[in-house]
């Protein structure tokens, strides 16, 4: 048994760097802080006391045109990536999501010789296109910690070594907002119906999505005159959403908060219009009715209509293989369908309690299935598959 080793953490969008620092606690934990760690990545990491070594905010990116647009400063990170881990001598490097970025930097480290073993947290979604990366995954890779339990087939068929962990957004509860005291603040009677709003975590999503969302608060607002509209953002797109909001006046209507108060905004809303994203299975957990919208660069979209397999896009839908959470994508992403959708839940209290109530119990099965493995949550188990890796 090791009674020190190094483990460098890699995440290069919000929601792995939120993986990351669950991952961290536990490390810590399960080795009463006998262990050395070393993290590329954002906010989440950094309130664990960690410092990136360089800066991940150009790599929150999503699409074929965007990643063209972006490759220079993509190629720069993965060189500084590379270096830094190299230079660590870690005994292991965990590389959180983000596909493109990750396979560049396990490819590097494996082509520089690279001692420690490379871990991958968060599988590329071979079951929804592009299974040919399971492979490409298999060759530059030493393992896999996999949230979803049907993942393992598609990459053990080519020799990788594959975890199921679990996802940790279903470990956590969503419902233990404080709905009434947030209302009170904004002085906002119980009467009076509340949306909350989410708009995404990339700078190029909220770009997308604030004429719809903001033609989407023009029709909510005329319908129902005392909606209060709230929407928590992160520090990250803080200063983007109130851009997008300058340019687009409805957008002015909607309260912004600081991301601490999500839960708030989930305890005190009837409804929501949200980005697709971890936050629409947030969401679900917490039971709030949701109305789902998303758009990509147009080439994009063209190239994944003939990719993506699967029949929606929110992990709830996909799971129970319904609609849970109506989706509107690309040219059905206006304001005119989230609205009337919206409405739908806001005006008939029975229609958002059913809604509600689906939402809450595909999630718990997704939470408490018979496919789940192992004692603990989620970031136990990935703790404990890391140290097992390293020997610890």
């Amino acid at each position: 048994m090791k009674t020190k080793s190094h483990i460098y953490i890699v995440a290069a969008e919000k929601s792995g760097d939120e993986l990351g620092a669950g991952m961290v606690r536990q490390l810590r934990k399960q080795t009463d802080g006998q262990v050395k760690l070393s993290t590329i990545g954002g906010s989440a990491l950094a309130a664990e006391g960690l410092d990136s070594t360089i800066d991940i905010s150009p790599l929150s990116i999503l699409g074929f045109v965007e990643g063209l647009k972006s490759y220079p400063v993509i190629m720069q990170r993965v060189g500084e990536a590379v270096a830094s881990i190299m230079a660590s001598n870690a005994d292991a490097v965990v590389l959180i999501d983000s596909w493109g970025f990750m396979a560049r930097v396990a490819k590097r480290l494996k082509k520089q010789g690279f001692k420690g073993q490379i871990i991958k947290y968060v599988a590329p979604q071979v079951w929804a296109m592009r299974e040919g990366r399971a492979k490409i995954l298999a060759g530059i890779v030493d393992h896999l910690l996999t949230i979803h339990s049907f993942d393992a087939p598609y990459f053990t068929k080519h020799g990788l070594n594959t975890i199921y962990v679990g996802n940790p957004v279903f470990d956590e509860n969503y419902d233990g907002g404080d709905g009434t005291g947030l209302r009170k603040e904004y002085n906002i009677p119980d009467a009076t119906p509340v949306l909350v709003m989410l708009f995404g975590s990339r700078l190029s999503e909220i770009q997308r999505l604030a004429k719809p969302f903001a033609d989407a608060v023009k029709i909510l607002k005329k319908t129902i005159p005392n909606l209060t509209i709230v929407s928590p953002v992160s520090d990250t797109i803080f200063e983007d959403v109130l851009a997008a909001a300058a340019q687009y006046s409805d957008l002015q209507d909607v309260i912004y908060l600081k991301e601490d108060r999500k839960l708030d905004c989930f305890a005190a809303a009837d409804a929501a219009i949200a980005c697709s994203g971890t936050v629409t299975s947030q969401l679900a957990i917490a039971g709030v009715p949701t109305v789902v919208g998303y758009k990509l660069n147009a080439l994009t979209f063209f190239v994944a209509m003939f990719l993506f397999k699967p029949n929606y896009i929110s992990i709830v839908n996909i799971a129970a293989d319904k609609v849970l959470m109506p989706e509107f994508i690309q040219m059905k992403c206006t304001g005119k369908n989230l609205a009337r959708t919206a409405l739908s839940y806001l005006q008939d209290t029975q229609k958002c309690l059913s809604a509600s109530q689906a939402l809450t119990n595909a999630t718990t099965k997704m939470r408490h299935g018979k496919n789940e493995s192992g004692q603990g949550n989620s970031n136990a188990r990935v703790a404990k598959a890391v140290l097992g890796i390293v020997g610890f």
